[in-house]
């Protein structure tokens, strides 16, 4: 009798950093995870630079690096343009692991920064931010079994804000419905790999990280029963897949407490790097020229150079002067006596490939607790952050069960380590 084919299944929990899945899982908030983690690999992983669900996602999935997939946050600018453009789908320049392989049958369930859905063999189910349902899935067909189960792509963010209740409400509401198309989709197509994203941690953390941190926070409970519900989900998935089969369990970055905003930009123009004209509503148009360097969110340092911007006054001669200058100038930002800045990165040093002139010329690595913000018309370098309690850091984590894992999961993984990871399982 001939043997059952390999599958591939991989869990996404967006933004849970790998110290918060091993305190959990010891405390028995997550037994089935306990218990997995006996059976297979589980490592810290490093996110990308800077750490967001744009960029974090586009390298799981591509294998590359954003120099090569051309993806550096939700936000970019049109060339030769300060215009803002916001991400979608079309600007992941390398290709995916569905369109690498089309032979295989894919379902893809909730995965971040992919729409509007594109072509694939099987099923691609789009998640933030997605602005369309109908767009959101490929084929179109399937919106029809996403409303028949309520689907939601993510909570209402706004509503959510006004009430613990609401949110906690919203989020299981949701993850509900995401397991309940996970588990028809599973049974309804004959898939190679199967991918779920689970964001409703991510928006969990942003809110309620505090909860998480002081275990006398009135919200602790709710925290960590939204966490055993996310090990349920973890424990049915796993029931259903075979001993041949493989798993992995991953995030695209971390989560810490936030102590304070930083505003990059009401830096840069206090100390004379950023000129710009009153009018918020110009949005970037408003820079004007004079202005040596602007950040764009979260932490990207961008040379208002001659020939790339409208108003670019940067010279060639003049970027190293200018780059050793501002990379001074963040180290030396302190905040009550505290280092904000832990790394400046200049972008050849984190990226490479054809994409790499689109780069940011500087990419800031925060020290705990600072929230590097573009803040393009603040006054204030540093501001009280008063609706979250949670920013992203780069621990994201990576779990792996199959054959051989102790040989195919590198020592201290990368997002970009992913693909090769399932290739290597899958022989």
């Amino acid at each position: 009798m001939a043997s059952k084919a390999t599958r591939t299944v991989i869990i996404g929990l967006d933004g849970v950093p790998y110290q918060l899945m091993d305190n959990l899982s010891d405390r028995d908030v997550m037994p089935n995870f306990k218990d997995l983690k006996k059976e297979g690999v589980f490592k810290p992983m490093k996110s990308s630079l800077p750490e967001v669900s744009a960029v974090s996602w586009a390298s799981i999935i591509t294998g590359k690096n954003p120099g090569e997939h051309g993806v550096y946050g939700f936000t970019d600018m049109f060339n030769k343009s300060y215009t803002v453009s916001f991400h979608s789908s079309s600007k992941i320049k390398a290709p995916t692991f569905w369109q690498i392989d089309e032979t295989k049958k894919y379902v893809v369930i909730n995965l971040p920064a992919t729409y509007p859905a594109q072509k694939i063999n099987g099923v691609l189910i789009t998640g933030f931010v997605s602005l369309d349902l109908e767009k959101a899935v490929y084929p179109r067909e399937y919106v029809e079994v996403l409303k028949e189960t309520g689907y939601q792509v993510d909570i209402d963010v706004e509503r959510a804000k006004s009430s613990n209740l609401i949110l906690f409400k919203q989020l299981h509401e949701t993850l509900k419905a995401r397991m309940k198309v996970c588990m028809k989709l599973w049974d309804k197509i004959k898939w190679d790999l199967m991918m779920v994203v689970f964001t409703g941690t991510d928006r969990l953390e942003h809110f309620l990280w505090s909860a998480y941190e002081d275990e006398k926070h009135e919200q602790h409970p709710h925290f960590l029963e939204y966490f055993r519900v996310v090990d349920n989900a973890i424990g049915e998935i796993n029931s259903r897949i075979g001993e041949e089969d493989n798993l992995l369990i991953l995030s695209d970055h971390g989560m810490e407490g936030i102590k304070i905003n930083v505003n990059l930009n009401a830096l840069l123009a206090e100390k004379g790097y950023l000129k710009t004209e009153d009018n918020p509503k110009r949005g970037y148009n408003s820079i004007q020229r004079g202005t040596k360097a602007f950040a764009l969110d979260p932490s990207r340092i961008y040379l208002n150079k001659e020939g790339r911007y409208p108003r670019g006054s940067i010279a060639e001669s003049e970027e190293e002067e200018i780059i050793q200058e501002l990379t001074e100038l963040f180290y030396s930002l302190e905040w009550h006596g505290k280092k904000v800045v832990k790394r400046v990165y200049r972008k050849e040093e984190i990226y490479s490939g054809p994409h790499i002139g689109r780069a940011p010329d500087l990419v800031l690595l925060p020290e705990n607790g600072f929230n590097l913000k573009a803040g393009l018309f603040r006054k204030e370098v540093f501001e009280e952050e008063k609706e979250l309690s949670g920013k992203h850091n780069p621990e994201a984590f990576i779990y792996v069960k199959g054959s051989k894992v102790d040989e195919v999961v590198p020592e201290a993984p990368s997002l970009e380590d992913v693909l090769p990871i399932i290739w290597k399982l899958e022989g």
